[in-house]
């Protein structure tokens, strides 16, 4: 595949204060308030917001749950866990829709491999479904790498996936600030 993004994606979220604890989702549902809906967020528990406003609630240990959702891409939707625990990307891959979740906490140099929901059902192993190995092929994987070129590599992947990667326009553009039930 070969296509690789402008700026290097970690450094993007380490400059945006995101990696030190990290977890996203990306969903094949370009709606952004239909997001919102399948994760059962009441109208009055959103607020339209840019990234720095949505900052303010980023707190990755807190036990309340909220997010940033935003439009990630023609057909995406970017889902950005400020706190609490990730949502469940079953309800939100329902009606043939596709999820992928990615969390790190580079404090601590964990990363979570990067995960994939289908139409409710998750895949044991993303790098088993032959239909996105054209998407990672081209990386290099070796055991032990570090948690940090883990992360780059993940998103790269997204962002192939996605038809696009983090970008300095993603962090300037308004979503959705949700509290979670």
């Amino acid at each position: 595949m070969k296509i690789f993004p402008a700026e290097g994606q970690k450094e993007l979220l380490v400059e945006h204060g995101l990696y030190g604890s990290f977890a996203a989702t990306w969903v094949s549902i370009e709606d952004i308030n239909e997001v919102a809906r399948r994760l059962g967020v009441a109208p009055e528990a959103t607020t339209t917001c840019n990234f720095p406003a949505a900052m303010r609630s980023y707190e990755p240990s807190a036990g309340t749950r909220r997010v940033w959702i935003t439009r990630h891409a023609s057909g995406w939707s970017h889902i950005l866990t400020l706190s609490g625990a990730m949502p469940s990307s079953d309800t939100l891959s329902l009606n043939r829709h596709r999820a992928f979740e990615l969390a790190c906490n580079g404090g601590i140099d964990e990363i979570y491999p990067l995960s994939y929901t289908y139409d409710g059902t998750s895949d044991e192993d993303f790098f088993e479904v032959p239909e996105y190995t054209s998407y990672w092929d081209d990386l290099e994987s070796r055991p032990f790498m570090p948690t940090a070129e883990e992360l780059e590599q993940y998103l790269i992947i997204m962002g192939r996936i996605t038809g696009r990667f983090y970008d300095r326009e993603w962090f300037a553009s308004p979503g959705l600030l949700c509290a979670l039930p």
